[in-house]
């Protein structure tokens, strides 16, 4: 792949994962309100959450410059906002930055104020819905009828499925790094619960989110052989054949992964819980970002285009 193409690959996935950390710090503030009001040294806590996540978003955004050959002129695409998904993802994606900025800023001010409003969760439930709708947008752009590889429902599964495995697992490394309690300690952590039930909920849901992409690419695959299309069987074979490696690698990422999160699970249980789930926290997230980075680049690297 060029380097024009891989900035393509760090673009959608650091975006994607901002996207899905995003949302799921945002559901868990949810939940923490149903459970108790907020306090004022949550305020803290979201501030540096929120702050990582627009720090991987803009890092996002940088890269995208690269893929482009006149980046300076990307502000000039916004005009086609009405007929281009490339455009509106432009627009909502410059939206979702300013508006998570916007959400930090005022966060950085509550926790230096020690105010314990929560005045500004329309800023934060706004900032999900544009989220979701860049992602949608970026999904749109690659549901071309001339690419039989990502014309159908594997592409919105590989989009989604990055943001929800980043931003979850990602979330869980964030909670880790910040430093956990005693096993046995009930204490309550940013998100309404013990640091350890959240861990475990976070856990939970990356296991289910590893297996679901162990559903869909066999599912994919067998839809590439369904097309019948001479682009399909040449997608299927690179995919196979000419990345099979990656591909496996891939797969071997994913329950690795899905093995570690099993661990973290079972942490708890163990005497010296804080220095295994640490560790393997660490572990489950590095072989995820291996993981969506092999799975992205099969992504570019099995277009073929109907006809050529």
């Amino acid at each position: 792949m060029a380097t024009r193409d891989w900035a393509l690959v760090f673009f959608t996935l650091l975006t994607q994962a901002a996207v899905g950390a995003f949302v799921t710090l945002h559901v868990l503030q949810l939940l923490a309100g149903r459970r108790r009001p907020f306090r004022s040294d949550d305020h803290r806590g979201t501030f540096f959450a929120h702050a990582t996540v627009l720090a991987v978003l803009s890092a996002g955004l940088l890269a995208a410059l690269f893929h482009l050959s006149t980046p300076l002129q990307a502000a000039s695409a916004i005009v086609n906002f009405a007929s281009s998904w490339l455009s509106r993802e432009i627009v909502f994606g410059s939206l979702f930055a300013a508006l998570l900025a916007a959400l930090v800023a005022t966060e950085w001010r509550a926790a230096r104020g020690g105010g314990a409003s929560q005045k500004h969760s329309w800023l934060s439930w706004l900032t999900a819905a544009v989220g979701l709708a860049f992602l949608y947008c970026q999904t749109a752009i690659y549901l071309l009828p001339a690419q039989p590889a990502w014309d159908s429902l594997a592409t919105p599964a590989a989009f989604g499925g990055s943001a929800l495995r980043l931003g979850i697992i990602g979330v869980a490394a964030g909670l880790v790094a910040g430093g956990l309690p005693p096993a046995e300690s009930d204490r309550s952590g940013p998100f309404g619960s013990s640091s350890w039930s959240t861990l475990r909920g976070l856990a939970v849901a990356g296991i289910v989110v590893l297996a679901a992409e162990l559903v869909v690419t066999p599912l994919h695959l067998l839809s590439l052989a369904a097309d019948g299309s001479a682009a399909a069987a040449a997608s299927a074979e690179r995919l196979t054949g000419d990345y099979g490696g990656v591909l496996l690698l891939r797969i071997g990422s994913l329950c690795a992964a899905a093995a570690a999160l099993a661990g973290v699970l079972a942490g708890p249980r163990l005497a010296v819980a804080p220095h295994v789930v640490r560790p393997l926290t660490g572990v489950a997230f590095c072989l995820v970002l291996a993981s969506e980075l092999c799975g992205r680049f099969l992504f570019y690297a099995m277009q073929v285009r109907v006809g050529i």
